[in-house]
């Protein structure tokens, strides 16, 4: 058993307990009790006084890419698959000690995450829960080879069926496919759909027919809308929209959500003197859009989830607050509704809220506390004080 004691709770994230502060009673990697603080007795050495620190549910984190370091991707590229997989494995590892406990992978060179995935699951090494979708699906699109073995490409709605097969054999937690050109692919027009509206039917429906959920690429609006049209479940990045892709979002509430990532473009646009031209001139034509686009999104009520794209700049994984800070300051979202996006909504959205999300009793005891309160001041989630993962304090 493990009692943390006296823990500032946020009424929001947290079920069946309406007092600010409390004890969180955890045993065999569940969250037992919530008690009024300081009431539960137990041995000293079961005990961690929180001492008013505040107490989150585990952060989690929708888009990331544990293959990508950020820095030279050709030079990545040639790397080993064993080296590559390490450097997984130690980027995945940033991530939890930075209070995020589930982390989906959404994208990696020849399917390498699958393998710390289950690593990571079957005990053998430390890290979060990874929900893996290994590579991406796309079109033959110019500049794919810029990212080596990342994409498996498929040029008919035959090819994406086998495509999807292949990653379902495989043993991926969701499927990713690429929808409208990319940022950071050379030859990309991020606004452009790529992919026919047959081929991404098709895909959909093999997934479906397997139970995999569908994640797609997408920044333009006739994208957007095709990827509604089709059920995907989450659409990535969602950056260039209109109002009718707004009504879309709105009809289908429960069963497609955006998943922005704004803070790629807000660092090219910051730093841009250590990235490639193409980067900066893409990023900073889209950071005004991203942003006029989350605006739209608070305004009609729209559940979003919260990903960074970690892996795409030099120091992004872990590196959460970056996103954090682009939500509050240039996007006008309140701390607190940052923090339900990375947990509660997250959740959700990725259809793992049975077992994470919230602070409540029944569910895995994926737990940060921070020295700050971070619903009040977004900075002090730079502040972590303690990570619990399935009930264990996390030690790296």
């Amino acid at each position: 058993m493990l009692v943390l004691r006296n823990a500032r709770l946020i009424q929001e994230l947290t079920e069946g307990y309406e007092d600010r502060y409390g004890d969180v009673v955890i045993d065999q990697g569940v969250i037992q009790e919530i008690k009024p603080a300081k009431s539960v007795s137990a041995a000293q050495e079961e005990i961690i006084d929180l001492n008013g620190k505040t107490l989150l549910p585990g952060l989690i984190e929708a888009h990331l890419h544990l293959d990508l370091e950020g820095s030279s991707t050709f030079e990545e590229n040639v790397q080993p698959d064993a080296y590559r997989t390490m450097c997984c494995l130690q980027r995945a590892q940033d991530n939890l000690r930075r209070g995020y406990t589930t982390v989906r992978d959404l994208g990696d060179r020849n399917n390498i995450t699958l393998g710390v995935a289950r690593a990571i699951r079957e005990g053998k090494v430390t890290g979060p829960d990874v929900l893996v979708s290994g590579k991406i699906i796309t079109p033959t699109e110019a500049g794919n080879e810029f990212f080596g073995d990342m994409y498996a490409e498929a040029d008919s709605p035959a090819e994406f069926v086998k495509a999807v097969r292949r990653q379902y054999q495989l043993g991926v937690d969701w499927i990713k496919i690429m929808g409208t050109g990319a940022v950071m692919n050379p030859g990309g027009t991020p606004g452009s759909a790529i992919i026919f509206e047959e081929e991404l039917q098709a895909a959909c429906r093999a997934a479906n027919t397997v139970g995999v959920p569908v994640a797609v690429h997408c920044h333009g609006s006739e994208g957007v809308k095709m990827c509604i049209r089709n059920g995907v479940r989450t659409v990535e990045h969602s950056s260039i929209i209109d109002e009718e892709c707004i009504r879309l979002y709105q009809e289908a509430e429960g069963k497609t959500y955006p998943i922005p990532t704004m803070s790629p473009m807000a660092n090219f646009v910051e730093f841009p003197d250590d990235k490639p031209k193409h980067y900066v001139v893409k990023g900073g034509a889209l950071l005004g859009i991203i942003i006029d686009g989350l605006h739209a999104y608070k305004e009609a009520g729209i559940k979003i989830g919260w990903g960074t794209d970690a892996g795409v700049y030099v120091g992004s994984h872990g590196n959460g607050i970056y996103e954090f800070r682009a939500r509050v300051n240039m996007a006008g979202f309140t701390p607190l509704e940052c923090l339900i996006q990375a947990t509660k909504n997250n959740a959700e959205i990725l259809m793992i809220d049975d077992q994470v999300g919230t602070i409540a009793c029944g569910k895995r005891a994926n737990l940060v506390a921070f020295n700050g309160n971070p619903d009040e001041n977004i900075d002090a989630v730079d502040d972590v004080a303690l990570v619990i993962k399935a009930g264990e304090i996390v030690r790296l």
